[in-house]
């Protein structure tokens, strides 16, 4: 079985996920704003959890996929702006940017979710 994998695009604001070479999915994304940045590096799925609530900030974070110990996680967005308006420009990424979480749709969190197990690499760049 080939290797599961999904790469986080900052700069695109996009997130891939392959088994071997192969695209499983690739959709959009909102990562942390500059107070909070997403961390880049190599990481993995250390949890998962569905739903979820944030405990520091008491949000939902359903579908929660985290990489790292300081809880940054993918996970459905669930934020007041619909997620068109997040999609308009970086500049609007200040102001409703994840504190360092990778936000996704509720249709790609759901299939990464049920298509990423504990332990796939997760790469941030």
């Amino acid at each position: 079985m080939a290797a599961k994998r999904i790469v986080v695009d900052l700069t695109q604001q996009s997130v891939t996920a392959y088994e071997g070479t192969a695209v499983f999915r690739t959709c959009e994304c909102v990562s942390g704003d500059s107070s909070h940045p997403t961390p880049t590096g190599h990481f993995q799925i250390n949890r998962k959890n569905h739903p979820y609530t944030s405990h520091t900030y008491h949000v939902p974070m359903n579908y929660a996929m985290f990489f790292t110990n300081t809880g940054e996680a993918l996970h459905q967005y669930h934020g007041p702006a619909p997620w068109f308006l997040l999609r308009t420009g970086r500049g609007l990424t200040q102001l409703v940017g994840s504190h360092g979480c990778v936000r996704l749709q509720e249709e790609d969190a759901r299939a990464l979710y049920g298509w990423a197990p504990v332990g796939t690499q997760v790469e941030v760049r």
